[in-house]
């Protein structure tokens, strides 16, 4: 039997170098790969859990066995196992099929955990949040302990100052750490020390704008009314832009039991009561004023002539809203949109409808379609004209310079 020769040396060095430049673009794709997470509602093989129905800023998602974050928009889909993280200035609402509600305040990351037994659990890694416990009972796991609400339930659990601290506003709670285990009564709250410390209620009640109120305003920013129940000796109103109130847009003496604010901007706005020493003598609330805008229209064009036969496909489209991830289209005859012939809800900025619009000039307009907001304002209406043959262009001549000359008659 021929024994093969053995390979030079030059050929080992080539076929080394080829084995690890293919090593390294494996590796390089399985990275990116990794880096390049599936769209929510383009992912297969995974059944979403909840969908998030309000996303202020840029909230981010993270799905499972990945490293790329992605940004969540309104009706997006969560599933188990995925990160949320709401950066400084947003907030986000995470609602779930068996009726539990997330709360995600800014600066906040948490992961849905897969749902074992007839349980739903939430890990807070950092920030906080307020949840309303569903059909199921609801588990938050931090660093610290847990903290499991009953169903029909809602507490706010807070890591803010590295600390576990949960406050029960419905139900209760039975929170667990250091191997203690404690009930939670609604208006109680209980916050890890060097142990477990059962706290009384607040002293003051703050009563309006209701918790994660949201109001929508167009033209100049509307005011907005603090009020609240109860007072301590010298108690103080902050206002601030941040849930750390590190930067104070307010700090005046309680006076009464309401304080008006003429001055707010848009976005999240955090206020409390506090002591004359700057301890917290209530809990601390957002509110968020979002200013109403609307889209602007790209397809059909103003004037333009569309030819769609019977049955054909027309493309509208519009420019995008911070946040906004359906719209609602509405195409009419009439400019003020009485009666309308077409109304549909639409995910995205584009759509192509199959429709039968009759030849002549038919309006549209674009709104953003938001059922946490209510009505939103509607774009200004385009108008465009349809027709279902092409029109004839008119004869072009060659050379228009040619002269005529008339016959002659004898």
């Amino acid at each position: 039997m021929p024994v093969a020769a053995p390979r030079s040396a030059p050929e080992r060095s080539l076929r080394d170098v080829v084995l690890a430049v293919v090593g390294a673009l494996i590796a390089v794709l399985s990275l990116t790969a990794a880096l390049r997470p599936t769209p929510p509602r383009a992912r297969t093989g995974a059944e979403a859990v909840a969908h998030v129905q309000l996303a202020t800023g840029s909230v981010q998602v993270r799905p499972a066995e990945t490293l790329g974050w992605q940004t969540a928009s309104r009706g997006d889909d969560v599933h188990e196992s995925d990160a949320v993280y709401v950066p400084p200035g947003s907030e986000a609402r995470v609602v779930f099929a068996d009726g539990t509600v997330l709360e995600l305040d800014e600066r906040s990351l948490v992961v849905i955990e897969p749902q074992r037994g007839l349980g739903r659990s939430i890990t807070l890694r950092q920030g906080s949040i307020a949840g309303v416990s569903g059909s199921v009972p609801l588990t938050f796991t931090t660093k610290d302990g847990t903290a499991t609400l009953p169903p029909s339930s809602e507490a706010r659990v807070d890591l803010t100052e590295g600390r576990l601290a949960v406050s029960v506003k419905k139900g209760k709670a039975r929170v667990e750490a250091k191997g203690k285990a404690t009930d939670v009564e609604a208006g109680g709250r209980v916050r890890m020390m060097e142990e477990m410390v059962l706290l009384p209620s607040w002293p003051v009640t703050l009563v309006l704008p209701e918790a994660h109120h949201r109001e929508l305003f167009r033209g100049a920013v509307p005011t907005i009314t603090l009020t609240w129940e109860g007072s301590v000796k010298g108690a103080r109103v902050q206002v601030a832009k941040d849930r750390l109130f590190a930067f104070l847009s307010r700090d005046v003496a309680a006076q009464g039991s309401a304080l008006t604010l003429s001055s707010v901007s848009a976005g999240v706005t955090w206020w409390r009561l506090v002591d004359a020493a700057g301890v917290p003598v209530s809990e601390a609330r957002r509110f968020s004023l979002v200013e109403d805008l609307a889209p602007a229209l790209r397809l059909p064009r103003p004037g333009e002539v569309v030819l769609a036969p019977p049955g054909a496909r027309i493309e509208f489209a519009w420019t995008p809203l911070p946040g906004v991830s359906r719209y609602r289209l509405e195409v009419s005859a009439s400019q003020g949109f009485e009666p309308v012939a077409i109304s549909q809800t639409v995910s995205g900025t584009q759509v192509k409808l199959q429709t039968s619009l009759a030849e002549g000039s038919w309006y549209f307009r674009v709104r953003a379609a938001d059922d946490a907001m209510g009505e939103s304002l509607a774009s200004e209406a385009a108008r465009f004209r349809v027709i279902h043959k092409a029109i004839l262009e008119a004869p072009e001549l060659l050379n228009p310079e040619i002269e005529v000359t008339p016959a002659r008659v004898p």
